[in-house]
């Protein structure tokens, strides 16, 4: 057993019953409460786990190439937008009674294809259209002419249900609106059978969709440099800083070439292309994002980052807090009544929802996070309390460690 497994053992060992009634009771029935959370143990652990916390073991960066710490800007992907018309719903499409928002392009739909005069009143009772939002996804290489790509679609009126559509031939386009709308041209086209979101169900895709008519070319290239972006979890000055010299270093052995490569912020790394390099500069980019960066120059501050959608906890093994004093509201500990030896068969028990939590150390050694969250789920604390518990041990100084929560 680690110290700091023994250190998170003395603090559960430590746990301090708030109400009097139970610290009259806690000394006898400390054995089988802590018999019965182990009993509960196997059956609950895993899926626990899997529900509350994930750990990272991360403490020193591996070892890799550049292109896993960075990406080069301007290769960022794209985005197509359109709007289309989606047919053959079951009396779920856009009431066109409430709305002449779907019935103005569906009209003109059909005047356009068959020469239809129509009045916007005598669709007034159709709900087999719906309008919607095309969206297209173009990936950070760019896409040629003939890629297929998928489509993601979402109602714009008052339709209830994608289930059974069809999306119309739609036009794609930037979102961004040019200047001369003579440039503001289709990119893709987009149709096919709906593949409807089960949760919500105005929402579809469709599966390689969109057939691109135009490239789209992305190029990293600031006149003779680049610029390297690092991936957010690795940014901070140190190691700009760090891969920033590694890259000099490199360069001044392969090529000669010093004091290329400049810290601009702390995510940022421009590169001046030597004029060698000038001739093939995809080259140079391929044998740059494949330098090999150590795990030592990955300087990051230990993080803990928070995922409440997910209800995850992931942990940097480098996460540490010194001594402190913890009370979470949604600790419940167990006691039996009366105090006398249980059995299997004539358990009687009283929850107590308060507990207070201490880690009763005098040594000054700090103790690993990533230790106390284990023995939290141990005695089946909630993920919120464990929130808590690191928000309040932050509060107090006590942590060793940069916090993210989405």
């Amino acid at each position: 057993m680690t110290s700091a497994h023994g250190s998170i053992r003395a603090f559960l060992a430590s746990f301090r019953l708030l109400a009097p009634t139970a610290q009259r009771r806690i000394g006898a029935v400390s054995a089988p409460i802590l018999g019965a959370l182990r009993l509960g143990l196997a059956t609950t652990l895993a899926a626990t786990l899997a529900a509350t916390l994930a750990v990272s073991l991360t403490g020193a960066a591996h070892a890799g190439d550049l292109q896993e710490y960075a990406r080069l800007r301007g290769l960022e992907g794209d985005k197509l937008i359109g709007i289309g018309l989606v047919y053959g719903l079951n009396g779920t499409g856009d009431s066109m009674k409430d709305s002449t928002v779907a019935a103005q392009p569906y009209a003109q739909l059909l005047k356009n294809l068959g020469n239809i005069s129509l009045d916007l009143r005598s669709l007034g009772k159709t709900r087999s259209i719906a309008l919607v939002l095309v969206s297209v996804e173009i990936p950070r290489t760019g896409a040629r002419t003939d890629d297929r790509l998928d489509v993601t679609i979402g109602t714009l009126g008052t339709a209830t249900n994608l289930e059974g559509g069809q999306l119309i031939t739609s036009f794609l386009k930037t979102p961004a609106r040019p200047m001369d709308l003579a440039e503001w041209t289709p990119f893709a086209v987009a149709e096919g059978e709906l593949e409807v979101d089960p949760v919500t169900t105005t929402k579809a895709r469709i599966r390689s969709g969109a057939r691109m008519v135009r490239d789209i070319v992305m190029s990293p290239f600031e006149g003779d440099t680049v610029a390297l972006v690092l991936l957010p979890q690795y940014a901070g000055y140190p190691t700009a800083s760090g891969i920033a010299d590694l890259i000099n270093d490199e360069l001044s052995v392969v090529s000669g070439h010093s004091g290329a490569a400049k810290v601009e912020d702390a995510q940022t790394i421009r590169v001046r292309i030597p004029a060698e390099e000038m001739e093939n500069p995809n080259k140079f980019l391929a044998q740059l994002l494949t330098f090999s960066v150590p795990g030592d120059l990955i300087r990051t501050p230990a993080r803990i980052v928070i995922d409440h959608a997910a209800q995850v906890i992931t942990v940097d093994e480098r996460v540490e807090f010194r001594p402190a004093a913890v009370t979470a509201a949604n600790l419940r500990i167990t006691t039996i009544t009366p105090a006398i030896t249980p059995t299997p068969d004539q358990p009687i028990s009283d929850t107590i929802a308060w507990a207070g939590v201490a880690t009763g150390e005098t040594q000054r050694q700090s103790m690993r996070l990533r230790a106390l969250l284990d023995a939290l789920i141990e005695v089946d604390v909630p993920f919120d309390t464990q929130v808590k518990v690191i928000r309040s041990l932050s509060r107090q100084g006590a942590l060793k460690a940069e916090i993210i929560e989405s």
